[in-house]
């Protein structure tokens, strides 16, 4: 990697690329924005912005593939005119890529934000921004669904099937090793004792791998925090959302996708829960700060967006909901993953969630109405 960006050489990296020049450093704004890779957000005086993305590069004398799905998804726009024209409106749009730095330039959404700081923020869960995920997705699901052309342009010869979120998971846990006990603290075996003793749990999972049916293109990392929401949502006509980060993308099942997301709101349901020695997990759930029945109708109506473009699937795969549904178990379980080996937390809370996960990934059926509520005949009647 011959250049490590930083707030000051920023600008002559962006000049020599004609995107500024390197005197408008001092006329400019410039934020470092956290995240896993190094984010610059400039703010030039001519009213334009961008976002400035390096990541982790590749070997040495190798170009990175951070952001090559990124930008494979931005050559999707202007190679199949169907494509650009369906989502063009939803994607973020990427300026410039450096495969030899890992560098990606970006138009930096100013009218946007975080669709999870939004819910937090107003604990507004409106069904115009569910119907909107669940159209969007289906969409791009339903496009890109068993087409050749679509298959044989994302299939990245640098990547492979091992690289889907669910395939990884799937395959960590069922080959756990004794080097899990130099990874995570003592409270945090729990989780992998309570796994462990629940061989159904355990099967689930395995079976769920089985059922992977790769299709279509797949965002492969969807959740609320790789949405933005739009600042004039609530008027007539605006786009409402953009679905960003799409550096995981690739050929996949569709069920994860969708999964996903509703994992992602039940989260929320679940990173609100009252945990006390002296009550119940039903107590807990009950008492969350954001309720499920406050989630519900959004859940219920971004699937039935959904299933509206892309109805389809469910003759392709009468089983599909069930395996959405499991598969939102499942990013649960990646959660608690992400909790036990790099937040180094268990807990009750984690207790409370495994238990919620296995319900969803050993009784999908049953689980439908949890999710949805009485609402959820209807989807199945659609």
């Amino acid at each position: 990697m011959a250049i490590v960006l930083n707030t000051d050489n920023v600008f002559d990296y962006l000049a020599a690329l004609g995107y500024c020049a390197a005197t408008d450093r001092s006329t400019s704004q410039i934020k470092v924005i956290s995240g896993k890779n190094f984010n610059l957000a400039i703010s030039f005086i001519d009213g334009r912005n961008l976002l400035v993305k390096q990541g982790v590069c590749g070997c040495i004398g190798q170009p990175s593939t951070e952001f090559s799905a990124d930008w494979r998804i931005q050559q999707l726009v202007k190679n199949f005119k169907s494509f650009g024209t369906g989502f063009e409106n939803f994607l973020p749009e990427l300026l410039h890529f450096d495969p030899d730095n890992s560098i990606l330039i970006v138009k930096f959404l100013v009218d946007y934000c975080d669709l999870s700081d939004y819910y937090a923020e107003t604990q507004n869960f409106s069904i115009k921004i569910a119907k909107s995920i669940g159209k969007t997705l289906g969409k791009l699901h339903d496009l890109t669904f068993e087409d050749l052309e679509y298959k044989e342009f994302l299939i990245d010869p640098l990547t492979s099937e091992a690289d889907l979120n669910h395939i990884k998971i799937i395959q960590r846990l069922s080959h756990l090793t004794p080097n899990i006990f130099r990874i995570v603290t003592q409270e945090c075996l729990q989780f992998y004792k309570l796994y462990q003793r629940s061989p159904n749990l355990s099967q689930a999972i395995i079976d769920l791998g089985n059922a992977v049916q790769s299709s279509c293109l797949i965002h492969n990392d969807l959740k609320i925090n790789n949405i933005l929401i739009a600042s004039d949502w609530e008027q007539p006509g605006s786009d409402v959302i953009k679905i960003i980060d799409w550096e995981r993308s690739r050929w996949g099942d569709p069920a994860f996708d969708l999964g996903r997301i509703l994992g992602s709101y039940l989260k929320l349901w679940l990173d609100g829960l009252v945990i006390d020695s002296s009550l119940s997990i039903q107590e807990s759930l009950q008492l969350a700060t954001t309720p499920l029945e406050m989630l519900q109708p959004s859940l219920f109506h971004l699937i039935q967006a959904y299933l509206q473009e892309f109805s389809r699937i469910i003759t392709a795969r009468p089983d599909y909901l069930d395996r959405v549904i499991q598969f939102a178990g499942l990013s649960l379980i990646i959660r608690l993953e992400i909790m036990t080996n790099d937040e180094r937390v268990f807990g009750n809370q984690g207790i409370v969630m495994l238990q919620v996960a296995k319900q969803l990934l050993c009784n999908p059926h049953s689980a439908r109405s949890t999710i949805f509520g009485n609402d959820f005949r209807q989807l199945v009647n659609h």
